[in-house]
């Protein structure tokens, strides 16, 4: 799967209008909020590989809104450790890296994960 392909499917699923449901909108528009978003399924690799990307106004991500398009994303709970993943570690290095959350991981750094496991599952 090329990197084009696998960054425009990821950026498909961080998408903000497919995570918007009717309830959350009516809630923010009744309280004044931002409308809160849907979690992102977790991602799948082709090898098995399977961790949490996610993006709104309350995950560690750039920006930090529920509009994106976002440059950086919160990354958690991986299925194993990922090596390029390590630098943006919530805690330190004696964390069990597949416990814990990965915040402000640029979505270069994702997409390079997701191919180095064999792109996303058909």
């Amino acid at each position: 799967m090329s990197k084009d392909k696998v960054t425009q499917r990821l950026e498909a699923a961080l998408e903000p209008s497919k995570r918007l449901t009717a309830e959350a909108v009516a809630f923010s528009r009744k309280y004044g909020l931002e409308p809160f978003l849907t979690r992102v399924p977790r991602i799948v690799c082709a090898d098995g590989f399977s961790m949490s990307v996610q993006a709104s106004d309350g995950h560690y991500c750039q920006p930090r809104d529920s509009k994106g398009p976002w440059y950086q994303v919160e990354v958690g709970f991986p299925s194993e450790k990922v090596d390029a993943l390590m630098p943006f570690i919530e805690g330190d290095e004696n964390q069990d890296p597949t416990s814990t959350v990965y915040g402000y991981v640029p979505i270069e750094t994702v997409v390079q994960v997701i191919i180095d496991h064999g792109g996303f599952t058909p």
